[in-house]
């Protein structure tokens, strides 16, 4: 894994060109679980984007085997500077004292590169009844307080579609 990774949206047909377009790299098409017609390019590659509207992140921590089959959940929140560094010992805690819940197949934090406040939690799960399960542990109970609007909260989970890698 890189240190930075690029996303961007649209139909599959197009995300689908794209992928077939960059087949040197590794990008990733997942669907979004909400609805059928929402897709999601992941450039994992850690160079130059090759999107022409990406959103791109910086990854702050990995832990775990990067396999995309299952669920994957992203948890988007925005902090505020002196809550930031709370977030950062938090999780820098939950990775030192990793016991891997259930289910988890790894996770990521992220750092919006253009927004220093713009957080993301990224994990995936072999199923959403083992993430539904984290949320409510013991495990997850340090990062809870940001699932509130006062952190702008919100969470899109996806499914892996396919890699022209694997």
């Amino acid at each position: 894994m890189s240190g930075k990774i690029s996303a961007t949206f649209g139909t599959r047909k197009i995300l689908t060109m794209i992928q077939q377009q960059h087949a040197d790299r590794d990008l990733l098409l997942m669907q979004a679980n909400a609805t059928e017609d929402r897709y999601m390019l992941l450039d994992l590659s850690g160079e130059k984007t090759v999107f022409s509207s990406p959103v791109s992140y910086d990854v702050l921590l990995s832990k775990g085997n990067e396999d995309w089959h299952g669920m994957t959940s992203f948890i988007f929140m925005d902090l505020p500077i002196e809550e930031q560094k709370v977030f950062n010992s938090k999780f820098s805690a939950f990775r030192a004292e990793y016991e891997k819940p259930n289910g988890l197949k790894h996770f990521w934090v992220l750092r919006e590169a253009k927004n220093n406040a713009a957080f993301v939690i990224v994990t995936n799960w072999h199923s959403d009844s083992e993430y539904a399960v984290w949320l409510r542990s013991e495990s997850f109970k340090p990062f809870a307080k940001y699932l509130t609007p006062d952190f702008d909260y919100h969470e899109s989970r996806y499914a892996f579609v396919r890699s022209l890698k694997s």
